[in-house]
């Protein structure tokens, strides 16, 4: 019998047929992570903006978007207009301070991508960076595509991630339409320049001369000053030979202290009835900060570029069935001299200022028997390194609506393909030195190297970093409502293939999850998150792991009994479950590795070494995968007509089965090989956060007040130590901090050292630093060894505000840290270290003398390694709390009534500074980059934008 089917019958089971295959055919090529939340269908309008009620703005979790009322995860969220007044080149530099929880950090002032991003810290952890639902860590982007960044603390915002879920997420939404009208041009233009401040200060001329015989004096009291009397004098009026006596202030004359910036950006925006879309050309440019020489018909300097496009598109084919399109490309080229910045930067911290001139009399560079690398010539003369970076991911997504099946149905399939490719390009040349030889007939240059040339057209490419990432993600959900009962469900599995390394095999991550919310009249939430995920790189039998999270919600404001006159909203929310994190550092640890070519096989009668197959460290078959139990507490709540609004957040994280390496070292002494990482770390993080803002509008006149604060701290529970003769050896009870002696001053004239307490082998001399003898035994040994950073809770928090008037507009940010402890490495900290670099401020300034010895913030001067001083000790631990005005802007924007004749819409002139004031305690180093010689740097910034 044949069976006819009609038109709607055939549309049911063909969506029908999708859903199958969606969820019984995945088994081709695998993918790259997490879906897009430009896809969900747990839909929140985005009329849920800037002057709305905070509860109804939109809040995006996995592959979903809710209002802030419905939310019962530990997550927090800021928006465009939260960010777009700070210009930067990456999205990680625009966070800090505004949301809590969250603590970031800028370690260099370099510029580019590979350098100028800020790390994250979420709750102790690092956390993942995902853009579009996707896990993907490129950041250097246009501040303008942002549409929302939320942060996933807790264990059910997380909990989807599978195996990669304990260390939180940061997730940044892009623009995928317009809002205000059907079309929106707008274009964009900045000017600014990079001023770095709090720039090494280092020492140079006489006052160089006299420190260096100081330190030898201390270091060999016989000896014969290096710098006579004469020849200081000659250096302090200035009559010293600028080729034979040279005189040089290296990081001024070499680094720049401004670089200029340019963006230039234009974007559009749509918004009908079948289709949505936004895409956005940027062009940014920042110059370097490196000496450049006219000579070079190619550039040497230390410059960046970057060229974005980003297309997002929705097209509706009816009303059941919809395809998005995202795509992202990105050309970044950036700079710098042959000898590499980082190179050039050591030789200018480790060169004596003294040691030669940059050139010599008929204009060769300069050197010096123990100088042959000139500093001048290799930042101008030593060719350049060219890097090219290429960034293209695509997402496709395809959704079908199934309320033939049942209403409220719907499935859908998302694909993305995401690629990076960095490749350099080494155009370096070698050049001759001419040190000179001063007899007292004449003085004779002796020539070491030899200039070398760059040919057009060639160069020594080389693949510094390839990375391919898919994803492939199917969904199923269910979104229903029952009178006022509202259910979510949805269900996914996702395929994740990321070749991080191709001198590795590819990574797998599979999850197969289900996360539901209800919710009774807004007022009596909960969403429950199972998921079952696994990783290629554990053992076969042992990769899969399931973990389970829940959320409960009670909105107590929507109860008929309750009173809103002083709280208009008040709800409590709390969560509970398990996350964990597979450590991709681990490369089938399971697996016993053997070296190939390994030497050290000695045969023979004279024991000749011959090569062989030689046993790498130790497998570990049960390695597996690191866990945490977090538990995630709130109240949120709403005051004077929802006006002020505050948020109050307590968490508890415990991580077990961390990977740490076993406190003994070594197996055996027979066996000689290390122990493998083992699962056998625990500890707790913990803390309170806060969120508190205010807004109101009188007439032409608005303004808003917004703070957090983050309470945090973290304490080891056990590291499976050894039996340790004294408590303070245990890392257990302690924080995850610095451990070292603890510095107690300084051996001062006429101290018996015989008597004290002193590193074997070393005898102390007045001015060195004394430590604590803590176990009594006469000796400073690892038995001595303590606690000495990190140990009290760490604060920090933010502060937004602004205002605006008529057509003008302005906003400021303040940052801070408390409790904020930097450990400095010593070896950087003591002049002469090297014997003759590290002459700064920091390192001579109050250094302990005889005439010192009570004030007295730094040892004694020494010419090169001084053992006992470099140890690690509480004595570099500094206090390195700060206040920061991290971002400031003025807009004014001109009335319509002088546009419309135009056709321009808006029309916006703005000026705004990033990092333009810090107040700290700590002296000469930015709190920040510390020891870093590419100092940190502030952005003074100006622009207009213009909206058709």
């Amino acid at each position: 019998m044949i069976k006819i089917f009609t038109q709607q019958q055939k549309l049911f089971w063909a969506k029908r047929s999708f859903v199958i295959c969606l969820f019984t055919a995945i088994g081709g090529q695998a993918v790259a992570q997490q879906p897009q939340a430009n896809l969900t269908d747990s839909l929140v309008l985005d009329s849920m903006r800037k002057g709305s009620n905070p509860q109804n703005r939109h809040v995006d979790l996995w592959n979903r978007t809710i209002s802030k009322l419905r939310n019962v995860t530990g997550s927090a969220t800021i928006y465009s207009e939260d960010v777009n007044t700070t210009p930067v080149s990456d999205i990680t530099n625009v966070i800090s301070g505004r949301i809590s929880g969250l603590y970031s950090n800028r370690s260099s002032g370099r510029t580019g991508p590979m350098f100028d991003a800020s790390s994250f810290t979420l709750r102790g952890q690092s956390p993942l960076i995902v853009v579009d639902g996707v896990i993907r860590s490129f950041t250097s982007f246009n501040v303008d595509d942002i549409k929302s960044i939320t942060v996933l603390k807790d264990a059910v915002s997380t909990s989807m991630y599978g195996l990669r879920s304990a260390n939180g997420v940061v997730y940044i939404t892009t623009k995928d339409k317009s809002l205000d009208q059907p079309f929106e041009l707008n274009f964009n233009v900045q000017v600014g320049v990079l001023n770095q401040f709090r720039r090494p200060n280092f020492i140079n001329g006489a006052n160089y001369a006299e420190l260096y015989n100081e330190a030898q004096k201390n270091t060999f009291p016989n000896a014969t000053p290096a710098f006579s009397a004469a020849t200081i004098a000659a250096y302090r009026n200035g009559t010293n030979d600028p080729y034979l006596q040279p005189n040089n202030d290296w990081y001024n004359t070499i680094y720049k202290n401004n670089a200029l910036q340019k963006r230039y950006a234009i974007n559009a925006a749509g918004n009908g009835k079948s289709y949505r879309y936004f895409t956005s050309v940027e062009h940014l440019s920042q110059d370097g900060n490196f000496l450049t020489s006219a000579d070079n018909p190619y550039q040497t300097n230390n410059f960046y570029k970057r060229y974005n496009l980003r297309t997002n598109a929705q097209i509706d084919f009816n009303e059941d069935i919809q395809l998005s399109l995202n795509i992202f490309g990105s050309i970044e080229n950036s700079n710098e001299p042959g000898a590499t910045s980082s190179s050039i930067m050591s030789r200018i911290f480790e060169t004596s200022p003294l040691g030669y001139s940059p050139r010599n009399p008929d204009g060769t560079y300069s050197g010096s028997i123990l100088y042959t690398n000139n500093i001048l010539a290799s930042a101008v003369n030593s060719g350049y390194i060219n890097y090219n970076e290429r960034t293209l991911s695509a997402d496709v997504g395809l959704k079908f609506k199934l309320d033939d099946v049942t209403k409220g149905l719907w499935a859908k399939g998302l694909l993305s393909i995401n690629n990076y490719y960095l490749q350099s390009i080494s155009r370096t040349k070698t050049f001759a030195i001419f040190y000179p030889t001063v007899s007292p007939t004449a003085t004779t240059y002796t020539k070491v190297g030899s200039d070398g040339t760059i040919e057009a057209g060639k160069g020594d490419p080389a693949i510094v970093t390839q990375n391919k990432q898919t994803f492939f993600n199917g969904l199923l959900g269910y979104d229903r409502s029952f009178g006022k009962h509202n259910i979510n469900v949805l269900a996914s599995y996702n395929l994740t293939n990321l070749i991080d390394s191709y001198t590795q095999l590819n990574q797998l991550y599979n999850n197969a999850g289900l996360t539901a919310t209800y919710d009774f009249n807004k007022t009596y939430l909960a969403e429950l998150g199972l998921v079952y995920g696994s990783y290629n790189r554990y053992a076969p039998g042992k990769r899969w792991g399931f973990l389970p999270s829940v959320g409960l919600g009670w909105v107590i404001s929507n109860e008929a009994w309750y009173n809103k006159n002083t709280f208009n909203f008040l709800k409590l929310r709390g969560s509970v479950g398990q996350t964990a994190w597979a450590d991709p550092t681990n490369y089938y640890s399971y697996m016993q590795r053997y070296t190939l070519g390994a030497t050290g096989y000695n045969f023979g009668a004279t024991a000749s070494a011959v090569s062989g197959v030689a046993e790498s460290t130790l497998k570990n078959p049960g390695i597996t995968w690191e866990k945490a139990l977090k538990i995630d507490l709130g109240v949120e709540t709403q005051l004077f007509q929802n006006k002020l609004g505050v948020e109050l957040n307590w968490y508890t994280n415990k991580y077990y089965d961390e990977l740490i390496s076993p406190a003994n070292g070594y197996a055996s002494g027979i066996i000689g090989q290390s122990y493998p990482t083992v699962n056998a770390g625990k500890s707790r993080f913990s803390g309170f956060e806060g969120n508190i803002s205010f807004n109101n509008n009188k007439q032409n006149f608005g303004y808003f007040i917004k703070g957090n604060f983050t309470i945090a701290q973290n304490k080891i529970i056990s590291r499976q130590e050894g039996n340790y003769p004294y408590p303070w050896l245990y890392s257990a009870g302690e924080s995850t901090g610095t451990y070292g002696y603890e510095a107690i001053g300084f051996y001062q004239v006429g101290e018996d050292v015989s008597k004290t307490a002193n590193i074997p082998g070393f005898i102390p001399q007045p001015g060195d630093l004394k430590y604590a003898d803590l176990n009594g035994d006469g000796l400073i040994n690892f038995l001595d060894r303590k606690a000495i950073a990190g140990t009290k809770p760490l604060f920090f928090f933010g502060l937004n505000a602004g205002f605006n008037y008529k057509g003008f507009d302005f906003s400021a940010l303040l940052e801070g840290r408390l409790n904020r402890e930097i450990y400095y490495s010593a070896s950087q900290m003591l002049a002469f270290n090297n014997g003759y670099g590290y002459v700064l401020d920091y390192t001579t300034e109050n250094r302990w003398t005889p005439q010192n010895a009570t004030q007295a913030t730094l040892p004694r001067l020494t010419l090169g390694a001084n053992t006992n001083n470099e140890q690690t000790s509480s004595f570099w631990v500094k206090r390195a709390d700060y206040i920061r005005l991290k971002n400031i802007e003025i807009g004014y924007s001109f009335p319509g009534k002088f546009l419309k004749k135009a056709k321009i819409s808006k029309v916006r002139i703005f000026v705004n500074a990033y990092n333009p004031l810090t107040w700290t305690k700590l002296d000469y180093l930015d709190p920040e980059t510390g020891l870093s010689g590419f100092a940190n740097y502030r952005i003074l910034n100006g622009g207009i934008s213009l909206q058709l």
